[in-house]
């Protein structure tokens, strides 16, 4: 920002301070609590205004727009559970009921989109100006939320008096705001860091306007992920049910990564609510839900203390005495007379301040909703009124930038078997393998760390598997550096380690997956745990060593005594030292629209041979009328030098070749492609499909002796539960049967 700015907003607040305030500490602030002068001024000026109860609007008439999105997420890409757009236009009375009127609402499920059930329930939340501005004055006025001695989750609030001392203030740059008169107001930045990172405490940037107080911006996070059964007192005990969640489903963690709000001058009087967006991700064990949250407020009318002092009229639509000629009227000024609204619904609407009564004007016709001109697009795209991508890109960096809060104390925790899912595994190397992993999070000058201990064994091969990983993430990346002693598959996408391919093994005999032992150390950059996996940077020297079949059982076919697991490949031994660059980003959420990403994979090494592969496949899934889509997919990849026996390309299974058992082409080459048409229902999709793959020389590539498949499939949740019988129509012919998660249908 330009210098001349932040001058004036500096002696703005230095005059207002001194005259308002007096100069008075908050109660409970220490010395070194404010960073700079400014940030005394700035926050004494934003603590002053929370104080005061703005009850000086007395109504105002608002269309109200609302998208949600929720989605499941997997590595291929994320699955959309469940999203909804809405908007209403809202009456607020400061002393009377409100009035809600519906104008769209579109609610999709896995079961697709219901047009009937309308969720009144939804339009409950309306920005009161008598609460709290930095919860973007929705669900009270913060007061049960910052009570300490409350039973439910408590937030220190940073402009709470008696939360001063938890926190370190600083000013940063001035954010100018052009009025529509040709006044410019200024508002500053006050950063809010915590001593120490705590769930309850939250780490953001507020913008004040220094004359008032008031907050015109704010973005901030929790500065610690929550985790339910740590951070609420005794929910165990309440609920003793919860102790027989298994491991697979805990913990239960929520990460709040960005909440944005944003405040205009109506009428250069009050200041009200522009937009808010809410990120963050929940989860339940390997479960991980990516959630968003979108308000926009489109104020069209206000009426103040002030303004009725100067003789504004009321608003005509405001006053609901006579009932059936304002709804009439409400009604003719949303559309006319060609879609007919009913009170649908009249009731209590709770709210933390007070209880108030609210009216819903429904559309006789609910499916009018769904179809309706005023319904918004949904929540991963860009729409007016709401905070665009470029503007949360911005925010989402300024909060990005500042400083890790410290740790209070090392919290540790041990987990071991089933109380985490990567614990416990099968297959033919290790049979069942046990392990236990002890987590502690030290201190360090650039923020809180993460160290991991993990070790397990298997009883089939009785070779310990080690761990070591010290991290730190932030909100932009997750750089680690481990050591390790550990088994793993050629293919490591395919998560044949996982609980998925355990129990095919374990039960049926069939471990899709081949092995090799390595032990070394690497360096890794990535996307922190919350965000999708779209790359992974690696740096690595490890040592090479092949594993064996060590087990001959499966839960069904231990009678068979002629029945043996296929053979494992026979790895190269000896130390191998290279990196690796992943690239896998997905566009596209709404099943029923154009979907489609990339996976590049790069990987050069020196040791036992020195050689480079890449490898690229592309996928794109295309919409067709009558609920019809369709998917081609298509990838090739090649080598140079002599890659090891682990390092080479292979097809056969279900990620590369159905029909064909795995391993079934190798080389240092392979091309392949795939074609699916699918027919959507409620409850998932049915689909035929083509594959086609060939491995081998490269200087040897020959269409036609690449392999061919066929056959039939259906799959849940947009591909994320899927079943394919294949038949391979090339030698070696045959029948095979797949189930397996994460697929594109």
């Amino acid at each position: 920002m330009k210098l001349g700015a932040r001058m004036a907003a500096v002696l703005a607040a230095s005059s207002f301070a001194a005259s308002a305030l007096g100069g008075q500490e908050p109660v409970g602030a220490r010395a070194d609590s404010y960073r700079d002068p400014l940030a005394r001024r700035l926050h004494l000026a934003a603590m002053d205004a929370r104080a005061r109860i703005d009850d000086d609007v007395l109504r105002y008439t608002a269309v109200v727009r609302q998208r949600i999105a929720a989605a499941l997420r997997m590595p291929l890409k994320d699955r959309t559970l469940y999203r909804s757009e809405s908007a209403h236009r809202l009456w607020w009375d400061r002393d009377g009921e409100n009035l809600v009127q519906l104008l769209a609402y579109r609610e999709q499920t896995p079961a697709g989109v219901d047009r009937e059930n309308v969720d009144l329930g939804r339009f409950d939340a309306a920005f009161d100006p008598m609460n709290d501005r930095l919860f973007f004055g929705l669900g009270g006025d913060g007061e049960d939320a910052g009570d300490a001695q409350g039973d439910g989750f408590r937030f220190e609030h940073p402009l709470y008096p008696e939360y001063v001392d938890r926190y370190w203030f600083s000013s940063a740059d001035s954010l100018v705001l052009a009025l529509p008169d040709g006044r410019r107001i200024v508002a500053v930045e006050l950063q809010v860091v915590p001593r120490v990172a705590d769930v309850h405490r939250m780490t953001g940037a507020l913008w004040i306007e220094p004359e008032s107080g008031a907050l015109v911006r704010a973005v901030y996070r929790l500065s610690d992920t929550f985790d339910a059964f740590r951070d609420v007192p005794d929910l165990e005990e309440d609920d003793p049910d919860l102790r027989s969640v298994p491991g697979l489903l805990k913990p239960w963690t929520a990460e709040v990564s960005m909440i944005s709000v944003d405040y205009s001058l109506w009428d250069f009087e009050v200041w009200l609510p522009r937009s808010m967006r809410v990120e963050g991700v929940v989860a339940a064990g390997v479960l991980q839900a990516p959630i968003s949250l979108d308000y926009a407020y489109e104020i069209e009318a206000v009426i103040t203390e002030a303004g009725r002092a100067r003789g504004v009229p009321a608003l005509p639509e405001a006053n609901f005495r006579k009932r059936s000629e304002a709804m009439a009227y409400l009604n003719q000024l949303a559309f006319g007379e060609e879609v007919p609204f009913e009170v649908s619904h009249s009731g209590w609407n709770d709210r933390a301040r007070d209880r108030r009564a609210a009216s819903y004007l429904v559309p006789t016709d609910r499916a009018f909703l769904g179809t309706s001109p005023e319904l918004p697009p949904p929540v991963w795209d860009d729409a007016a009124g709401f905070s665009s991508e470029a503007e949360l890109e911005e925010r989402f960096s300024r909060l990005a930038d500042l400083p890790l809060a410290s740790l209070p104390q090392m919290p540790t925790t041990f987990r071991w078997g089933l109380q985490r899912p990567d614990l416990v595994r099968f297959n033919r190397v290790e049979a069942l393998s046990l392990g236990g992993r002890w987590q502690a999070r030290p201190g360090s000058p650039a923020g809180p760390l993460t160290l991991s201990l993990t070790g397990r064994v298997g009883f089939g091969d009785l070779w310990p598997n080690v761990g070591v990983d010290v991290a730190q993430e932030t909100l932009r990346r997750r750089v680690a550096v481990s050591g390790y002693r550990d088994l793993v598959p050629i293919d490591e996408g395919a998560r044949h380690l996982g609980p998925g391919n355990s129990l095919l093994a374990l039960l049926f005999g069939r471990d899709d997956g081949d092995y090799w032992y390595r032990s070394g150390a690497s360096l890794t950059v990535q996307p922190p745990g919350a965000a999708r996996r779209s790359y992974r940077v690696r740096g690595f020297a490890e040592y090479h060593q092949a594993a064996n079949v060590n087990t001959s059982f499966a839960l069904f076919q231990f009678w068979h005594d002629d029945w043996a697991y296929r053979t494992n490949i026979v790895a190269e031994e000896g130390w191998e030292y290279g990196g690796a660059v992943d690239v896998s980003p997905w566009w596209g959420t709404d099943p029923r629209m154009a979907q489609g990403g990339f996976d590049l994979h790069v990987l050069g090494a020196t040791g036992i041979d020195d050689y480079v592969r890449a490898s690229l496949v592309g996928r794109s899934v295309i919409p067709f009328p009558g609920r019809l889509r369709v998917l081609l997919e298509a990838g090739a990849g090649t080598s140079w030098g002599d890659p090891t026996v682990q390092r080479r390309w292979y097809v056969g299974g279900p990620r590369t070749l159905r029909g064909y058992a795995p391993r079934l082409a190798a080389g240092t080459a392979f091309a392949r492609g795939r074609a699916e048409v699918a027919r959507s229902f409620d409850f998932g999709a049915l689909l035929l499909f083509g594959d086609w793959g060939w491995a081998g020389d490269r200087n040897a590539f020959d269409l036609e002796n690449g392999f061919f498949a066929g056959g039939a499939g259906a799959s849940l949740v947009d591909g994320l539960l899927r079943l394919d019988a294949g038949y391979g129509f090339t030698t070696p012919r045959g029948f095979r049967l797949d189930l397996y998660l994460d697929a594109a249908l």
